[in-house]
């Protein structure tokens, strides 16, 4: 019974997991829409290149050493736009990596 639980309890566990460290920014992107795609949504593409790939309020999406950027795109599931978003945050490190903040509300 113990191992059973424990088993069900890795299994939740796995689900809201993701990579928390990335050596590239894109990689950390990727791992963002992986936590949205886990939940059963799908990503808005437009949304998603205005909002990351083109920065958008940011001159660039890649945040520089110390800072971190922000980033809220819209998901649609069975095809309908949801009033739910995928917010992460990518913060780059004194290493040149960058860690990654992500979640659904």
């Amino acid at each position: 019974m113990k191992e059973v639980i424990l088993q069900e309890f890795n299994n939740i566990l796995k689900e809201y997991k993701y990579e928390l460290y990335h050596k590239t920014f894109t990689a950390a992107a990727q791992e963002a829409r992986k936590v949205a795609e886990k939940k059963g949504f799908e990503i808005d593409e437009e949304n998603w290149t205005t909002e990351v790939a083109f920065g958008g309020k940011y001159k660039r999406a890649r945040p520089s050493v110390g800072k971190s950027n922000s980033f809220s795109v819209q998901l649609i599931k069975n095809g309908k736009p949801q009033r739910k978003h995928l917010h992460f945050q990518v913060y780059g490190m004194e290493s040149g990596s960058f860690e990654l903040n992500a979640y659904v509300s």
